[in-house]
């Protein structure tokens, strides 16, 4: 016990970290606001304004007092009451992080002028726009640029090679969308679409939509098969997720697969990769052989997930593609209308690299935490209704031996219920059950979707995903400390008991 306080406020002590680069991050962008610009704002508009950023400001420094004031705490009676604070802090900053994004944009316009006879129509961006170049949001707009080059110069490992470029857009569905649009009209991508079986059940769907009988299916587990469906099929395309949402958490050894790719192309092969699952933990460009002409890299990441760190404030995804890639992603972006708008934009945090890992550091642990206690549950003579547990970080996964090594597994994991168990009502209830535990145990535990947010939650996975995958149960682990996960622990072990 003694040993899970100290790791516990450890474990608090990072999250008041976390919370204060957020709050620091926050406020040193809207002081910024107080530019000599704002004289091309009206006065008593500016005035409003500035109110709201002082207000702003006043919350953030006394959020930001009370985290440092958990720092000097050390006493085991009083864990608990600081994890109360903790969690008030970091909802009240969840919560302005949307208003403070909405702040920051709140003098600009969706269609800024360039020219005006009196007063501009721009806000604290005039003399930046120039006309039909960057004077239609939707097309295009200073903030996405911004974000975009600082996620990849945090993000993006690229050795001896150009700096790839990133596009925002409206979700990581509409990235998958807005890349799926560019393969279309490409006259290098005709033939044949390989498809990972167990990549996200929408994007398979949005692929049978858009390439109609010219999807074929690959294990992403068997190398060697989609060697050979290479070589026969001679695609153009092939989609694979570097892990898999799916019940089977399938992981391709893209480390291995990628160079034996590039030796068996005798055609340009189009590579599109779903990184959301392993974000920046997995580094693409490493595995790309450098003397390579015919493998074009496409990835693509949702930013709900792992890049808000639990807030789940607005909806927003990210494309990459290297700079000698010929697809045009930016022109397709905008004829689509699939960009990110300004305040949403401004609603995510900065990119920082070492903030990120850290937390994606704790996502792994607790993971490991719970799916190695539910897979030691499975092998004891309690009455369950658990079969199995589908982590890569467990050795019965087929990925595990090239993932053992890996520093981080996934921030989910899949629980198969015995046979007789395995229909929706009965998911269901097991998510009801499960809640119930927590509550009697007095820890937080979130019936909901998503995961890399900052409170473990179960779900019942892709329900109405019909013909495309079977419906499974989703443990994605939050981060909280030891003493929070060893109460999640308890609740979910006795859930599936009573679910028996």
């Amino acid at each position: 016990m003694a040993d899970s306080v100290a790791q516990s406020f450890a474990d608090l002590h990072d999250d008041c970290a976390e919370l204060l680069w957020i709050i620091e991050d926050r406020s040193e962008r809207i002081a910024a606001l107080r530019s000599k610009r704002r004289k091309h704002i009206l006065p008593e508009t500016s005035a409003t304004l500035l109110d709201q950023e002082k207000s702003l400001l006043l919350v953030y420094t006394e959020c930001a007092n009370d985290l440092r004031g958990l720092l000097n705490v050390h006493d085991e009676d009083r864990l608990l009451e600081c994890l109360r604070v903790r969690d008030r802090v970091a909802d009240t900053v969840r919560s302005l992080q949307g208003i403070s994004g909405a702040l920051l944009a709140a003098s600009g316009w969706q269609s800024p002028s360039f020219l005006a006879a009196k007063h501009s129509q721009a806000g604290l961006e005039t003399g930046t726009i120039t006309g039909t170049i960057n004077d239609y949001k939707r097309d295009q707009h200073w903030d996405e640029l911004r974000y975009e080059q600082a996620f990849v110069k945090e993000y993006v490992d690229s050795p001896l090679r150009l700096t790839p470029f990133a596009f925002v857009t409206a979700s990581g569905m509409a990235a998958f969308t807005t890349i799926v649009a560019t393969l279309l009209d490409d006259p290098t991508c005709k033939g044949p679409v390989l498809i990972g079986a167990s990549s996200y059940f929408e994007n398979i769907q949005i692929a049978q939509l858009y390439f109609p009988g010219r999807v074929i299916f690959v294990d992403e587990m068997n190398a060697e098969a989609i060697l050979e469906a290479i070589r026969v099929h001679k695609p153009s395309v092939l989609f694979l997720d570097t892990m898999c949402n799916a019940v089977t958490m399938a992981v391709p050894d893209l480390s291995a697969l990628i160079p034996r790719i590039v030796q068996v192309l005798d055609a340009p092969l189009t590579l599109v990769i779903d990184a959301t699952g392993t974000s920046v933990t997995h580094q693409i460009l490493k595995d790309v052989p450098l003397l390579n002409i015919k493998l074009h890299i496409i990835v693509f990441e949702s930013l709900l997930k792992f890049h808000q760190y639990g807030m789940d404030r607005v909806s927003g995804g990210i494309m990459w593609r290297t700079a000698m890639s010929p697809f045009p992603l930016f022109g397709r972006r905008m004829h689509i209308g699939t960009n990110l708008v300004d305040a949403s934009v401004l609603s995510l945090p900065w990119p920082n690299r070492s903030v990120l890992e850290r937390r994606l550091r704790r996502h792994h642990r607790n993971t490991t935490m719970i799916a190695t206690a539910f897979d030691v549950h499975t092998g004891s003579d309690r009455r369950t209704a658990l079969e199995r547990v589908v982590y890569p970080g467990l050795p019965s996964h087929p990925a595990y031996s090239w993932m053992k090594d890996r520093d981080f597994h996934g921030a989910f994991f899949v629980i198969v219920l015995k046979e007789r168990y395995r229909k929706a009502a009965t998911y269901m209830r097991f998510l009801e059950y499960a809640v119930e535990e927590a509550r009697n145990r007095g820890v937080e535990l979130i019936a909901g979707s998503s995961f890399g947010l900052s409170k473990t939650r179960v779900y019942l996975t892709a329900l109405r995903a019909t013909g495309t995958t079977e419906p499974f149960l989703r443990v994605s682990a939050g981060t909280e400390t030891v003493i929070e996960v060893e109460k999640i622990i308890s609740a979910l072990t006795r859930a599936l008991e009573r679910l028996a």
